[in-house]
């Protein structure tokens, strides 16, 4: 009789053992992507690695008035 509930605690171990990687898992990919939002729209992330040139724009138009007055 033994033999045949020997089984349980291997499925509980299992289950046990696939939550617990989970975890980690999820520990380790929040350690790499802290503030990822994949709703964020990608020109208001500070963090992104890619450059947008939003920066050369804002920088032509605030020169453009003042080469107008000139």
């Amino acid at each position: 009789m033994e033999n045949r509930s020997s089984g349980g605690w291997k499925f509980f171990a299992l289950l046990f053992g696939a939550l617990l990687a989970g975890i980690a898992a999820l520990y380790v990919y929040k350690q790499h992507n802290p503030d990822y939002d994949p709703w964020e729209e990608p020109w208001e992330n500070s963090s992104s690695p890619i450059n947008l040139g939003l920066d050369k724009e804002e920088k032509e138009v605030k020169d453009a008035p003042a080469a107008v007055e000139e």
